[in-house]
């Protein structure tokens, strides 16, 4: 009893031998087309961040006058002694017409002024 051995097929054995992968040359060219494109995409995502952060602001400033009009319709005026942005959305939210007690701006380096005298809020650099 021999043992039988499976005849060996030389058209397999031609294939696994000419099989190639990338050339190291290919491989750079795929990567400098991947940065290439990284370079071009980063700074867009980075102003749309931005802008995203600005529109942020500015709503949040319309959602605070909009609680100062719907308290000074029910109770008149604002309270004496309010000169900040902070001290004016404490006392929104301890009547409850502001759900959150802080606010802070999105936008880096920015901050929420409240001018008392206008009763305007606007959004300054920072110091």
């Amino acid at each position: 009893m021999g043992s039988k051995s499976k005849p060996v097929d030389k058209q397999k054995i031609g294939r696994l031998i000419n099989v190639r992968g990338f050339t190291l040359m290919e491989v750079i060219v795929v990567i400098a087309i991947l940065g290439a494109l990284a370079a071009l995409a980063i700074p867009r995502f980075t102003g749309v961040l931005e802008n995203s952060q600005e529109k942020t602001d500015q709503a949040n400033i319309r959602i605070v006058e909009s609680a100062v009009e719907l308290y000074q319709a029910e109770k008149g005026e604002l309270p004496a002694g309010i000169d900040t942005f902070n001290e004016l959305v404490t006392e929104l939210n301890r009547v409850k017409y502001l759900k959150n007690s802080e606010l802070k701006p999105a936008s880096k380096g920015k901050i929420f002024v409240y001018t008392p005298s206008t009763e305007k809020i606007t959004l300054e650099a920072g110091s």
